[in-house]
């Protein structure tokens, strides 16, 4: 009897960098946007319809789509394993999602790129300040210079047809400067070069820095980070107006047909429409955060806009009301949990988010914002979502859709709760204080305190066979058994190996504990042995550090998330691991299994969740 697991589904657009979601330009429903190191092709009617681009190592920082929808660039932070924080582009084929041809000579982060109208040329900037223009069909450098200041944006103009070679306007924007380059055929040496010329502005001066912007016909529009939209003819090179339009900075630019709208930090989304100095506002709406990303469809009914809060939003373009497209989490993704439903699961980060998911369609059935990251969460057997946090309190949530109401809280430990379990009769929680604390369900009156371990209570099992009793377990190397009847600490058993993790129990086997350490290893606990009755070794062969682990539902299985960004899934009759899941680009902080052993779902230090289907066969 075999299983396997298969990617489902990715939720994970973290908001970080402006301009990472674009619509294809002309399949309506298509939609491209980044999330970590990853770039996902989206059906924005259907989420179960997603693809996956992978080819960065780092996250990716910039995005663009030819005109014709044929190419895909995509630029990220520097790499964090290859010398000198490189950053390089990728080229790829859409429609055979594939990797077409890489560019390289941009480092720390990849600012800006954008294909020219006819799709041949390709314009990237970087943070080392570096500028670079490439030939896509030969891969040659057309043009590279180091600026005086990093180049934010660069966008094309049409292109000037002439003879057999037409030429090609560029325009980049630098903290206060703004050029015009026009890229032309030299018959001399048979290739292209740039001439250029900075913007005129006027005498008084007009300090800006441009973040975004786009070429209408022969003007050139850019968002400043002042809130400002300016307008510049590409004709005379000159500046000619600066339109206040919002605050914390224009931050989206995007236009269709004779409309443009106008995105800025703190959520505004104008359409205006109008040409050089005159321009009239028609709609206008605020989103609840400030919008980093705004994409026209290929029909121009919709926009898509994501926001800093990590979530995306369609909006229509005639009035621009918006509905909720998705969510995620802006911070570290700290834990997952099950109820007794398998539709539903919680999600906690270290941004004070708590999300209850519905994974039917991957949104969120309510939500919970404090300022405090959470580390642990539990959905309650009355329905009540209980979250730990580093402020020291344990917070309960109600679970109604919508919006959460806080019904209580407790503080519990003196650094922070660790991790929280629940029980009809009791509450226990693990601190940083390295406590193990039983609290009264109802009253929640502390029952007893114990200060077993020496470390920050990393795990915490409730007793499958006996409900009073619970196990935990810490980077200290203890694995500790507790009996509340009895209020006292059972058994104390020391792992010779690495540092624990994560626990989890077995449903056959006398019922032994498994922990999980940074050397790789799965160990098996019994309360009647000291020493560990049984041990699973790293399948590499080389130490991989396990961050969490969790007991199939059947307790056939037990999947393991590790430091190397991958899901093992190991079988427990065969002790053999028969899975290498590979999705997320860090490291695993939670995996866990639907209660029907249907799905696996798995959450990384990238702020992103993956939902994995699993099959026996």
């Amino acid at each position: 009897m075999s299983a396997a697991a298969e990617l489902e589904h990715f939720i994970g657009y973290g908001a970080k960098h402006l301009g990472t979601v674009c619509y294809h330009p002309s399949q309506v429903e298509t939609l491209i946007y980044a999330a970590a190191s990853a770039i996902i092709v989206e059906d924005v009617n259907d989420p179960h319809k997603q693809e996956f681009l992978r080819g960065h190592d780092a996250e990716v920082s910039a995005l663009d789509v030819s005109l014709n929808g044929k190419l895909l660039a995509s630029g990220q932070l520097g790499s964090p394993s290859r010398k000198g924080a490189v950053a390089p582009v990728v080229v790829w084929d859409f429609d055979n999602r594939s990797r077409y041809i890489d560019f390289h000579g941009l480092a720390h982060s990849v600012l800006c790129v954008k294909f020219s109208p006819d799709g041949r040329f390709l314009v990237a900037t970087g943070a080392n300040q570096m500028l670079y223009v490439w030939d896509v069909s030969t891969g040659e450098v057309v043009y590279n210079r180091r600026t005086e200041t990093p180049c934010f944006l660069g966008v094309w103009g049409p292109i000037l047809e002439g003879g057999r070679y037409p030429s090609y306007q560029l325009c980049t924007t630098y903290d206060s400067q703004v050029l015009y380059h026009l890229m032309s055929f030299d018959m001399r040496s048979m290739s292209y070069s740039l001439g250029s010329d900075a913007m005129q502005f006027p005498p008084s001066g007009l300090q800006r820095k441009h973040i975004c912007g786009l070429v209408v016909a022969d003007f050139l529009i850019t968002g400043t980070s002042a809130g400002d939209m300016c307008v510049f003819s590409m004709k005379t090179k000159v500046f000619r107006t600066a339109l206040p339009v919002c605050n914390n900075g224009v931050t989206g630019i995007a236009q269709y047909g004779d409309l443009l709208f106008v995105a800025g930090g703190d959520g505004r989304i104008k359409a205006v429409r109008g040409h050089d100095t005159e321009w009239d506002v028609l709609a206008e709406n605020v989103l609840e955060a400030g919008v980093m990303a705004l994409t026209p469809s290929a029909d121009g009914a919709e926009l898509i806009a994501g926001t800093r809060n990590g979530k995306m939003w369609r909006l229509l373009s005639s009035d621009l009301t918006a509905t909720l497209q998705s969510a995620s989490h802006t911070g570290e993704v700290t834990d997952i949990a099950f109820g007794t439903s398998s539709d539903m699961v919680c999600t906690t980060s270290d941004a004070g988010e708590v999300f209850l998911l519905d994974l039917s369609d991957y949104m969120p059935l309510t939500a919970a914002l404090a300022k405090s990251p959470v580390r642990s969460a539990v959905v309650a057997s009355n329905g009540e979502i209980l979250a730990g946090y580093d402020d020291g309190y344990l917070r309960a949530w109600s679970s109604d859709k919508g919006g959460s109401k806080l019904l209580w809280q407790v503080n519990c430990h003196r650094q922070g709760v660790t991790v929280v379990r629940e029980t009809a009769n009791f509450i226990v929680t693990g601190g940083g204080d390295s406590a193990v604390r039983f609290w009264q369900r109802s009253s929640r009156e502390l029952l007893s305190s114990f200060q077993n371990h020496r470390k920050p209570v990393a795990d915490l099992v409730l007793d499958q066979v006996s409900p009073h009793v619970v196990h935990s377990g810490s980077e200290d190397k203890l694995v500790v058994t507790y009996d509340l009847k009895q209020n006292k600490a059972l058994v104390q058993h020391t792992s010779l190996a690495g540092n624990i993790t994560s626990l989890s129990q077995r449903k056959d086997h006398d019922n032994e504990v498994v922990s999980c350490a940074q050397d790789g290893k799965l160990l098996f606990w019994d309360v009647d042995y000291p020493d560990p009755t049984g041990c699973i070794d790293s399948p590499t062969g080389m130490p991989i550090r396990l961050r969490c682990c969790e007991v199939s539902p059947n307790g056939r299985y037990i999947a393991a998330g590790c430091d190397d960004a991958r899901m093992y899934i190991y079988d427990l009759v065969s002790c053999q691991c028969i899975q290498e899941c590979e999705g997320h680009s860090g490291g695993l902080s939670q995996v866990r299994w639907s209660p029907d052993q249907k799905q696996i779902i798995t959450a990384g230090k990238d702020g992103c969740i993956i939902v994995w289907n699993f099959f026996e066969l």
